[in-house]
C-alpha cells in the first residue's frame, strides 16, 4: 500500500519578519520520513536504518527518540517477525515476557500471569460464525491442550486458557489444519470482525454482510502495515434486523440502510451508513459521519480507515493511541475527506455518498434477547435456536456437544454473539424439541431468565492481572440471588468488569460494575446505570460505590426491587432510569 502523503500534508513553510534559517523541526521529520519510505536514502550512501545526520530517524511520521516503548519496539522489530520467538517459547516450555509477550499478543498468545498459568489463546473468528466440526476441534483443543474450558468473548469470539508454552506449536497447527486463527486478536490489532449473529437468515434483515466481514478479516492478516497499528481497532457489521451486535460501541460500524426516494440524487435501494468513534470506555459511541456506501465497497472504505489511522494514529501515547483521538484531533470532516483521498489513490472510483440519516428507512425494533430461544427465519420450516451460557464459559464436552449437534440438525452453523452466547440456525421444525433436549443434555438452557441472558463479565481478577474484582464468581452469585428474589417482564443487562479498561462494556449496561478496591482494600465494585445500545442510545451513570463484593448482590437486588417499585407499568429499566436525573436514582434506587 503507497504511504506517500498527500500534498495538503506536507508541512508548510513558516514566515516571519526574520527570513528562516535551515528547516523546522516538523520539516525535518517530513523529509526524513520520505527519504526513507523512498529509499532515497540508499541513493545517498545510507543504511537500511540511516537517516541524514541532522534529521532525527522517524517511525509513521514520529521521531524515534518520541516514540513510547511499544512502538519503539514495533519500529525495532515488525511484530510478524518474531516466529523464532514463539518456537523458542514452545521449546524450552518458558513463556514469553515483557515487550517479547507484548509483540506476541498479535499472534493471539496473551502471559497473563500471575493471574492465570500459561497462555491465554484468543481466537479469530470473523463474522462471529464457525463450522459445528470446528467447535469440535476447539473442545478437543481446550481439553487437551489447555485448562479444560473455553469462553465466549464479547467479540463473538473465543478464548482458552492455562496453555502450557510447550503445546503452542500443536495448537496453532491444528488451527491451521482446520480453518482457525488466533492471529491479530491481541495487542496493536485490528480484532476479530464482528458481524449481526442472525446475518443471512433474519427475517427482518436488509442485506447479509458476511462476505465483507470475512473479506475485510482476510484483507488485515495479510497487509503488514495493519499487523502493530497504533492501537487496537474494533470493526462491526450491522444487518438492520432485529438482533443485535452493538456496532455503536466499535471503531468503525457499517450499518446496512434502506434509503429511500430523496432528492439528493442518490438511487433508492440498500447502502451502509458508516459510523466512526465508538469506545465507551472511554465515553463514546460511534457517531454517523453523514456518509453512505455501497454494500459492495465497505472493504475498500475499511482498508482506506485503517491506512489513514496508521499514519496518523498517536505512537507516543498509548493512552492517547486510540482511532478515538485522531477523531478528536482533526475532526471527522478531515478525517472523512482522508479517507476519500486515499479511495481516490485507489483508483477504482469509490466514493462515500453524503446522505442525511432523514433519508433511512426506520429500522425495526431490536429485541434485546432476541438471540435467546427459538426463532423461525426467513426460510418457512426453519428455525434458530439460541442458547444461554452463563457469561460466557463452555466445557468441552458442551463444545463438542454443540458442534455435533449443528452437523446433525443444521448446517454445520454455529453463530457466536458479543453476549457472550450462541446459536444454532437452520434447525426443522420436527428437529427443535431434539435440539433443546440434547442442548439440554449438555447442561445448556435456551430459556435463560432476564437476568442470565444478557449477563456479561470479563475473565476477572483469577485469570486476568489487572482485574480488581472476582466478575465471574460475582457475576454468578449475583444472576443466582436476582433469579431467587425476581422474576422480570423486561431483560436487564447486567456487566460485570474487573478494570475500567471495559472489556466487559460497563457503560453500556442497565447495571455496570466496575472492579474497584472497597474501602477496607478488599475486592469491590463502582456501580453505574442506565446505559444501553442502538435504539436505547446511552452511557451509563455513576451510582455509587466502591460496593465491597461481599454486599455487592444485596446491593444490586435493592437496586432492581427499588426499580420495580418505582417504575411506571411495565417500563424497562433503561426507560426508568433516562427519565430520571443521577440524584433522583440515588434517592430511588439506594433507599433501603
Amino acid at each position: 500500500m503507497s504511504s506517500i502523503r498527500k500534498l495538503d500534508e506536507t508541512p508548510v513553510i513558516a514566515t516571519s519578519a526574520q527570513p528562516q534559517r535551515g528547516f523546522t523541526a516538523e520539516q525535518k521529520r517530513y523529509l526524513a520520513d520520505m527519504l526513507v519510505k523512498t529509499n532515497l536514502h540508499m541513493a545517498l550512501g545510507g543504511t537500511s536504518q540511516a537517516q541524514a545526520s541532522d534529521v532525527p530517524e522517524t517511525f509513521w511520521g514520529t521521531p524515534v527518540e518520541d516514540l513510547c516503548k511499544e512502538e519503539k519496539r514495533k519500529y525495532e522489530q515488525h511484530v510478524l517477525d518474531i516466529w523464532d520467538d514463539i518456537v523458542r517459547s514452545n521449546d524450552t516450555n518458558q513463556i514469553l515476557e515483557g515487550l517479547d509477550q507484548f509483540a506476541s499478543r498479535h499472534f493471539g498468545l496473551f502471559n497473563v500471569a500471575p493471574a492465570s498459568i500459561g497462555y491465554m489463546v484468543r481466537m479469530r473468528i470473523p463474522a462471529c460464525e464457525l463450522r459445528g466440526d470446528q467447535m469440535v476441534t476447539l473442545g478437543n483443543v481446550a481439553e487437551n491442550l489447555a485448562g479444560g474450558y473455553a469462553h465466549v468473548t464479547t467479540r463473538g469470539s473465543f478464548q482458552l486458557r492455562e496453555v502450557e508454552p510447550k503445546n503452542i506449536l500443536e495448537m496453532l497447527g491444528i488451527f491451521y489444519d482446520h480453518g482457525l486463527s488466533c492471529k491479530g486478536t491481541g495487542a496493536d490489532s485490528a480484532r476479530n470482525i464482528t458481524c449481526t449473529p442472525t446475518a443471512g437468515f433474519d427475517p427482518l434483515e436488509l442485506i447479509d454482510l458476511r462476505k465483507y466481514a470475512h473479506r475485510l478479516s482476510h484483507k488485515i492478516l495479510n497487509t503488514r502495515d495493519y499487523q502493530g497499528i497504533p492501537r487496537k481497532f474494533n470493526f462491526s457489521f450491522d444487518n438492520a434486523g432485529s438482533t443485535s451486535c452493538v456496532s455503536d460501541t466499535n471503531d468503525v460500524g457499517f450499518l446496512a440502510v434502506k434509503v429511500s426516494d430523496n432528492d439528493q440524487g442518490v438511487d433508492p435501494g440498500i447502502y451502509c451508513r458508516l459510523i466512526l468513534g465508538g469506545i465507551t470506555g472511554h465515553h463514546d459511541f460511534a457517531r454517523d459521519t453523514g456518509f453512505i456506501c455501497r454494500p459492495e465497497d465497505t472493504v475498500e472504505i475499511a482498508d482506506a480507515i485503517l491506512n489513514v489511522f496508521v499514519h496518523h494514529g498517536n505512537r507516543t501515547n498509548r493512552k492517547k493511541a486510540r482511532f478515538k483521538y485522531v477523531l478528536d484531533e482533526y475532526g471527522f470532516d478531515w478525517v472523512c475527506e482522508r479517507i476519500q483521498d486515499v479511495l481516490d489513490q485507489h483508483g477504482k472510483g469509490t466514493k462515500l455518498i453524503a446522505l442525511s440519516t432523514q433519508y433511512d428507512a426506520p429500522r425495526p425494533n431490536i429485541n434485546r434477547h432476541g438471540h435467546i430461544g427459538v426463532h423461525p427465519q426467513k426460510e418457512t420450516g426453519l428455525n434458530y435456536i439460541g442458547a444461554a451460557l452463563r457469561l460466557g464459559k463452555m466445557t468441552p464436552e458442551q463444545m463438542r456437544g454443540v458442534g455435533r449437534i449443528a452437523m446433525k440438525y443444521g448446517n454445520n452453523d454455529v453463530r457466536l454473539t458479543v453476549w457472550q452466547n450462541f446459536l444454532i440456525p437452520h434447525i426443522k421444525d420436527d428437529d427443535v424439541a431434539s435440539v433443546i433436549d440434547e442442548l439440554a443434555k449438555l447442561g445448556i438452557t435456551t430459556k435463560a431468565t432476564a437476568f442470565e441472558a444478557g449477563a456479561v463479565a470479563c475473565t476477572g481478577r483469577w485469570a486476568c492481572k489487572l482485574a480488581n474484582a472476582y466478575t465471574k464468581e460475582d457475576g454468578n452469585a449475583i444472576i443466582d440471588h436476582l433469579n431467587s428474589q425476581f422474576e422480570l417482564d423486561q431483560p436487564i443487562n447486567i456487566h460485570l468488569t474487573g478494570c475500567p479498561n471495559s472489556c466487559a462494556q460497563h457503560y453500556i449496561g442497565d447495571i455496570g460494575l466496575i472492579g474497584s478496591a472497597a474501602e477496607d482494600g478488599s475486592e469491590g465494585y463502582k456501580i453505574v446505570v442506565g446505559g444501553g445500545v442502538d435504539d436505547d442510545q446511552a452511557l451509563a451513570r455513576d451510582l455509587c460505590g466502591p460496593v465491597a463484593s461481599r454486599d455487592i448482590t444485596t446491593r444490586c437486588a435493592t437496586i432492581v426491587g427499588n426499580y420495580l417499585k418505582s417504575r411506571t407499568e411495565n417500563e424497562s429499566f433503561i426507560a426508568f432510569a433516562n427519565r430520571h436525573d443521577l440524584d433522583q436514582l440515588k434517592t430511588i434506587l439506594l433507599a433501603g
